[in-house]
Parts: structure tokens; C-alpha cells; sequence
């Protein structure tokens, strides 16, 4: 079979272009490699414990009252410990660790559960509202129905260099988990 100039062009191009992939392929890996470790790097340092970096007021309300409702619920002592500085800013977190010290594992200054503000609970049409805010701080609102009543709980957030936490919780009734816990 007689080859055309083209042909036997078009051939060695693809000739040279296969053999700079071969050539490459091992760069290649080293660099998909290299792109690998960086994300799972990232991934980790964003998921240690008290860098919950998370984008919203929102999304870190969300994760608290996730957290609550499982095993490993931040509220209860000596797990809040532990927890707790993932959500609580500094003044607020070492007034609820005060309280639960003290009480020695009675009923201590908070006698509810601070975020639902009740005893008993039966939670229906929860939702999470951020409302308008000043630079630095927010608020997020927890609406829900317990037993069947309207409840809407405030959290007062704060910003800072480990992300948004909470500086108070404020209740229907003018009370706020900050009053209480001073008093």
C-alpha cells in the first residue's frame, strides 16, 4: 500500500505526540498525587476540633442542634467540655462550664433545656431564620413548634478567629442563657 506525504506525517506526529505522553505520565501522577495530598491536608485542618470555621451563623446553629439530638450531646456535662468551645464564645462558655462544675450533677442555675427552653419536648416544623445583623456579630432564629406551641429561641453570634459562636441565647420571655448563668 503506498502512503501519502500526509499519511506519513499525520503517522510521525502521532508518533512524537504518544511518545511525550509516555515521557509525561510520569509527571502527570506526581501532580495528581500532589493535588490529592493538598485536599485531604485541607480537609483535615479544617475539620479539627474548635475551628469550625463554618461559612454561616446558620450552618454552625444547624451542627449544635445536630450534635444535641445524637450521642455526643455538647450540653451535657463533662462531654461540654470538650465540645462546647465549637459553639460557645469564651465569656458564654465559662459560665455554662461554671454552672455545671458546680452543681456537681444536680440541676444547676439552668433547669431546661437551653435550646428549646422546656423540659419536654415534642419538636415539629423547626427551621432556622439568619436575621439582619451587624459587622462581626449575628443572629440566627430557631423557629419551631413544641407540643404544638410557636417557640422562637435568638442566638446572639459573635465572630471570631475559629468562626461564628454563640455570645447568648435569648428566650421569649426576655430571659437570655447569658442572665441566667450570671445571676
Amino acid at each position: 500500500m503506498i502512503k501519502t506525504p500526509q499519511q506519513i506525517a499525520s503517522r510521525a506526529l502521532a508518533s512524537r505526540a504518544t511518545e511525550c505522553l509516555v515521557k509525561h505520565k510520569g509527571f502527570m501522577n506526581r501532580l495528581i498525587v500532589f493535588v490529592a495530598i493538598v485536599a485531604l491536608i485541607a480537609g483535615f485542618a479544617s475539620a479539627q476540633p474548635g475551628s469550625s470555621n463554618l461559612d454561616t451563623g446558620r450552618e454552625l446553629i444547624a451542627q449544635l442542634y445536630k450534635e444535641h439530638s445524637g450521642k455526643s450531646d455538647p450540653l451535657q456535662y463533662p462531654a461540654s467540655k470538650k465540645l462546647l468551645p465549637n459553639y460557645f464564645y469564651k465569656p458564654l462558655l465559662d459560665l455554662y462550664l461554671k454552672d455545671q462544675e458546680a452543681s456537681k450533677g444536680e440541676v444547676g442555675k439552668i433547669d431546661f433545656d437551653p435550646l428549646y427552653d422546656a423540659q419536654d419536648v415534642e419538636i415539629s416544623d423547626f427551621n432556622l431564620v439568619v436575621l439582619p445583623n451587624k459587622k462581626g456579630s449575628g443572629y440566627v432564629a430557631a423557629r419551631f413548634k413544641n407540643m404544638g406551641v410557636d417557640q422562637e429561641i435568638i442566638f446572639a453570634l459573635e465572630r471570631t478567629k475559629m468562626g461564628w459562636r454563640i455570645a447568648d441565647i435569648q428566650y421569649k420571655d426576655r430571659r437570655s442563657l447569658w442572665k441566667i448563668l450570671k445571676r
